[in-house]
């Protein structure tokens, strides 16, 4: 199974809540709330608390697994750990990758820092949301 050997290669323990986690949120990119990746997995895992899924999300953050950021005020694990920014759509919710453009050389003062992340989030209204608007 791809997701025993992805946990262990990054220093994880095995549990079944573990598995399932990262078989909602790796398996291909997603950008989840705790609250989403609770309630999605609650009913397969009825001792599963909101508590656990947040420890294991910070887990899988600091192993490298997934990323943090912020939109519309929610904490938003992304799944892309690549470097990239995202568009959040106000009405909807909705949020997409934006690919950088490769940025050879850091601004000063940052180059003299150990910059270990970046986040940017654009926001706006997505195109499905105005095309509801424009009727």
């Amino acid at each position: 199974m791809p997701h025993i050997t992805l946990l262990r290669d990054h220093g994880l323990r095995i549990t079944p809540q573990r598995l399932a986690i990262s078989a909602l949120l790796l398996a291909e990119p997603a950008h989840s709330t705790p609250q989403q990746v609770y309630e999605t997995l609650r009913h397969g895992f009825p001792a599963l608390s909101l508590n656990t899924v947040y420890l294991t999300l910070a887990q899988f953050e600091s192993s490298g697994l997934l990323q943090r950021f912020q939109a519309g005020g929610r904490t938003i694990f992304d799944s892309n750990t690549a470097p990239h920014d995202h568009v959040c759509c106000t009405v909807c919710g909705m949020i997409s990758d934006i690919q950088k453009p490769d940025r050879p050389q850091l601004p000063l003062p940052l180059s003299q820092w150990k910059i270990s992340g970046e986040s940017h989030t654009w926001t706006g209204i997505c195109p499905d949301c105005l095309a509801r608007q424009n009727q």
